[in-house]
């Protein structure tokens, strides 16, 4: 099975000394393709601009064995890069990168997969105990006491030829992470998480991810304003305008009409295209091509041409509730610093009050209740789920001992 039985191997920062090659030619990728179809695992990484497009842009796609890097000229075409492509859809091979999300994105905007599988290890250090959004740099610097410079994220990576600085600056990203990854695993598999890390990493192979849903959009600009239902239609009819227009232009959507805008248009509501014209954001030349599409769509969110969603107001908890939160923020925090694992991947800020306002009745319908009403995920609720029902319970106290918080179980006191 893939992962099972890796070898581990001595490590020596040496490997990266210049040992890295920038690959322009059809050839040169299929000597490349070789060498990485020997490997078990793979580090892997992509270099992108989307400051002036809505998709993202591929410049160069790195990738890694333990003991050689190769950076890859995205511009080369689809049919060039084939061979490199199917690698990253290898079944027997892992591909492991730092933060994938965005890299992911890339591959689905510009060739229609998603690499796969993977281990992000930004998600692998978080179930390690390492805390959420660890950097690649202070990682390896923890687990291998290798130091990379950083610097060049906001390089112009579409110029050719590429720097040497800029090169090395790449080949510093994946040539440690093979390696990186294996130490990793080692201490996942003494956790038991390794099945959980894999499952997590794959969470950016969904499509939906990079097809932002409008209502969504929405609801998040409306937060804390006072909208009525018929705004609110027009802000999720304007979203889907603007979604599908920056996608037909592949332009920014601030380029086309930033969020204030379209808040604005959506209260007010123009009649005609006169009073239209009045609203600043949009350009004279945007305006002349959709004024009326954009005035077309406010007035069928109202009449129901398009289903205007239902607006409901966000559920808040009461005073009482939030006392109650609080305490309970603090003390998941201390059961995932127990657990070693970063406190988002056991419980976010959104399901306190869900977990408070519970159906559970009784200890006996833990923790199956919570994972049935979608409030905790099952490896959630078998690692805090009964210290959780515990604390809420009252059997549980925290209390400050020696500048730290601890946990004192009521039941052994009382």
């Amino acid at each position: 099975m893939l992962l099972d039985g890796l070898v581990k191997s001595g490590y020596s920062e040496n490997v990266c000394d210049n040992n890295f090659s920038f690959i322009t030619k059809s050839n040169e990728i299929l000597d490349l393709c070789l060498a990485l179809k020997q490997e078990t695992i793979i580090g892997f990484d992509t270099e992108f601009v989307k400051e002036t497009s809505f998709f993202p842009r591929l410049e160069i796609i790195q990738v890694a064995t333990e003991k050689q890097s190769w950076v890859v000229d995205a511009h080369m075409g689809s049919e060039n890069l084939d061979p490199l492509l199917q690698v990253f859809k290898d079944k027997n091979i892992l591909k492991v990168g730092h933060a994938i999300q965005g890299d992911q994105e890339c591959f689905y905007t510009a060739h229609g997969f998603f690499v796969s599988p993977c281990l992000d290890t930004s998600i692998a250090s978080a179930l390690c105990g390492y805390g959420d959004s660890v950097g690649l740099s202070f990682l390896l610097k923890e687990e291998l006491g290798v130091q990379i410079k950083k610097g060049h994220a906001r390089s112009h990576w579409g110029v050719r030829p590429l720097p040497k600085p800029l090169l090395e600056y790449a080949h510093a990203d994946v040539i440690h992470l093979v390696y990186l990854c294996k130490k990793l695993l080692e201490k996942l598999e003494k956790l038991n998480r390794k099945a959980w890390a894999l499952e997590l990493s794959a969470q950016y192979e969904d499509p939906l991810l990079y097809v932002p849903d409008p209502i969504f959009l929405a609801e998040k600009l409306a937060s804390g304003r006072k909208l009525d239902v018929e705004s609110f239609a027009a802000l999720v009819a304007l979203m889907k305008w603007r979604e599908a227009r920056v996608r037909e232009l592949n332009i920014p959507r601030r380029w086309l009409a930033d969020d204030g805008v379209l808040l604005d248009l959506a209260m007010v509501r123009p009649k005609d295209v006169q009073h239209l014209k009045n609203f600043r954001g949009i350009s004279k030349g945007e305006m002349q091509k959709s004024g009326k599409t954009i005035l077309e769509t406010i007035h069928n969110a109202l009449v129901g041409a398009v289903t205007p969603h239902k607006f409901e107001v966000k559920k808040t908890p009461t005073a009482k509730e939030q006392q109650v939160i609080n305490l309970l923020t603090c003390y998941a925090a201390v059961c995932a610093k127990k657990h070693q694992i970063a406190l988002k991947y056991l419980i976010k800020s959104s399901q306190y009050l869900q977990l408070i306002r519970s159906n559970a009745k009784n200890p006996h319908d833990w923790p199956y209740a919570w994972v049935e009403e979608k409030i905790l995920t099952q490896k959630a609720c078998e690692l805090i789920g009964e210290e959780l029902w515990s604390f809420l319970k009252g059997e549980i106290a925290l209390c400050i001992k020696d500048k730290e918080m601890k946990l004192i179980d009521l039941k052994k006191h009382l």
